[in-house]
């Protein structure tokens, strides 16, 4: 190196100096580049059905928003992880529109316990529950997992994914901050939803909806006459005396007007809406559930008891979560209903929510019950010629699907009703976190807003590969032996050639 010319080692700093600043010029031109498309970029949906691009209406309410927006999602391992991935995109498209007042927060109960925890003794949900939570300013909703698809009842294949429509409904009822509000009909002996002293009453279900954002009032018909203009929903919590002619017109055009109707009947109790439920293929049977089983001590007894295990809960938005979360209901003193299913249809509007199995049936009283009916139902087994044979319906309902308003041309939820053969599991005394539920996801099915109904589900995006066993054999053996193999020889070569 000593005896090197002077203009060599010239050519090499200047050699090298033209590399170094070559470099910094690659560099520079990487960092303008980034920045630039970093604050100037074109947004493209490349899914096959737009599945990630907001629809006007959404942009809409999120412009509207004034305070930090509050997006939690907390998603549990089941059978429709594969929607989770698909959730968390289009929430980040909430959040690139929202802008700074969206915040997205993913909580994994596993792995961040102490969150998940937290979370739920300042919201009060389940730890079972598979939940997108919305939080505006002093309110809160909840968008659950079985809410996000369409299911058809008939096949219980997923038609559409309504993240869209979920999420913008929930956000747009908290911007609006107005509470649903559900009237409870008094007059005829029903359960008092402000009754939280007596074993009887609705207390506590009334606090549990109050914790809703339901706006909650009595309704005495007989005085009022019609059912008011704005009531979102209405609940017959059990009567012991019909409902009037009138009473039960006024009903009768309420539920016509794209109504939302609950009704709660104990066994051989009259109600006087047999017209009108008969409208909607839907009847209560003048009977009581009865089941069969085997005491501690190995007798047989008969109980006024219909039981709901997995296979009884229907997969609708109502019922959907109870088989996933492995809960059972016990329904005491309870009736069945008859059902007019259109099976021409391909869903139908007329659905069951509760089935008991096939070892229960429906015991047809043949005289108004006494006392000693009651007391000898434990010896009482199937009369064939009388009874009505299980599987028996405990719930059920009518879904007038989307239908357009008179008056905005806007498109809304037609009429629904959910019928219950039973008021008695929701008493205070009697009212268990399943039961409870159950009610609650039915009236929120019945007062689900109307303002994003023009979204339109979106069909779900779902990639997957089907390989025959010989295919999967070859991908295996490429995977692990050859590629490795190759990797190998060629690492060898390389070696030896150097060598040489």
């Amino acid at each position: 190196m000593k005896n090197e010319p002077t203009s060599a080692r010239a050519s090499r700093r200047s050699a090298g100096l033209q590399s170094a600043t070559n470099l910094a010029l690659v560099i520079f031109i990487l960092l303008i580049v980034n920045y630039v498309g970093f604050k100037h970029y074109s947004h493209v949906d490349l899914s096959t059905s737009q599945f990630y691009t907001l629809s006007p209406k959404t942009k809409e309410v999120l412009k509207k928003l004034d305070s930090p927006l509050r997006i939690t999602t907390i998603l549990i391992n089941n059978e429709r992880a594969q929607y989770w991935d698909q959730t968390q995109n289009l929430l980040k498209e909430y959040q690139r529109v929202g802008g700074k007042n969206v915040n997205v927060e993913k909580v994994d109960p596993v792995y961040d316990r102490a969150r998940a925890v937290a979370l739920q003794n300042e919201l009060h949900f389940s730890g079972t529950d598979n939940l997108i939570i919305f939080q505006y300013k002093d309110g809160n909703r909840f968008v659950k997992q079985n809410d996000l698809v369409d299911m058809n009842p008939m096949t219980q294949q997923v038609s559409g994914y309504k993240g869209e429509q979920q999420f913008t409904s929930a956000i747009e009822s908290l911007v609006e901050g107005k509470p649903s509000r559900v009237y409870f009909t008094a007059g005829h002996g029903e359960h008092a939803v402000t009754d939280s002293a007596t074993a009887t009453g609705y207390g506590l279900l009334g606090q549990s909806l109050k914790g809703e954002n339901m706006e909650i009032e009595e309704l005495n018909l007989a005085a009022r006459g019609e059912v008011p203009p704005d009531a979102d929903a209405v609940v017959i919590a059990g009567p012991s005396v019909p409902f009037s002619g009138p009473e039960a017109q006024a009903l009768d055009k309420y539920v016509a007007k794209n109504g939302k109707l609950l009704v709660l009947l104990d066994p051989y109790s009259p109600h006087g809406l047999e017209d009108l439920l008969k409208k909607y293929g839907l009847g209560f049977d003048n009977d009581m559930i009865l089941y069969r089983g085997m005491t501690s001590t190995g007798a047989q007894t008969t109980v006024p008891l219909a039981l709901i295990y997995q296979m009884g809960f229907a997969q609708h938005p109502i019922t959907a979560e109870f088989p996933e979360a492995g809960y059972y209901l016990k329904i005491f003193d309870a009736r069945s209903i008859s059902l007019q299913i259109d099976k021409s249809s391909p869903v139908p509007k007329v659905q069951w929510l509760l089935q008991t199995g096939a070892d229960s049936w429906g015991w047809v009283a043949k005289a108004p019950l006494t006392n000693a009916d009651l007391a000898g139902v434990t010896s009482r087994t199937f009369d064939r010629t009388t009874d009505i044979a299980g599987p028996l319906t405990v719930s059920a309902l009518y879904d007038g699907g989307t239908v357009t308003d008179p008056a905005t041309k806007a498109p809304i939820n037609g009429t629904r009703i959910v019928l219950v053969g039973s008021a008695h599991f929701l008493e205070n005394d009697s009212a268990d976190p399943v039961s409870t539920n159950f009610f609650i996801n039915a009236l929120d099915w019945l007062v689900k807003k109307n303002a994003v109904l023009s979204i339109e589900p979106k069909r779900p995006q779902e990639y997957g590969v089907s390989l025959s066993p010989m295919s999967e054999r070859t991908v295996d053996w490429t995977a692990l032996i050859v590629i490795p193999g190759l990797a190998l020889a060629l690492g060898i070569f390389t070696w030896l050639s150097r060598r040489k």
